[in-house]
């Protein structure tokens, strides 16, 4: 897994049936928020999508998938649940480690 360094969501478009399926994996909207407005390491994964691993205030790390949308910048929300090991782990290193590409 490899950093995105260019990967930047300016917009995060939500639909309607997001909230109640993110609740399943107890994560909020809120959550979601903080974790894209924050710090955070973004890495490729299936289908076009990427995945976002961040932290929210409280300390949680979560790993938020989100889709390209219709414009440049702007992502969809797929699902977001707590992040696995080696996920946070990947925050870890990079964000917390020194690895940064200011």
């Amino acid at each position: 897994m490899e950093n995105a360094p260019d990967f930047v969501i300016e917009r995060l478009v939500t639909e309607e049936d997001r909230p109640a399926h993110i609740a399943r994996h107890y994560v909020t909207v809120d959550e979601v928020a903080t974790v894209v407005s924050g710090d955070y390491v973004a890495v490729p994964g299936r289908h076009d999508r990427y995945v976002v691993i961040g932290r929210t205030e409280e300390g949680r790390t979560f790993a938020v998938i989100v889709g390209p949308h219709n414009e440049p910048g702007t992502y969809g929300l797929v699902t977001a649940r707590p992040a696995s090991r080696s996920e946070r782990a990947l925050y870890q290193r990079i964000l917390e480690g020194g690895e940064r590409d200011d």
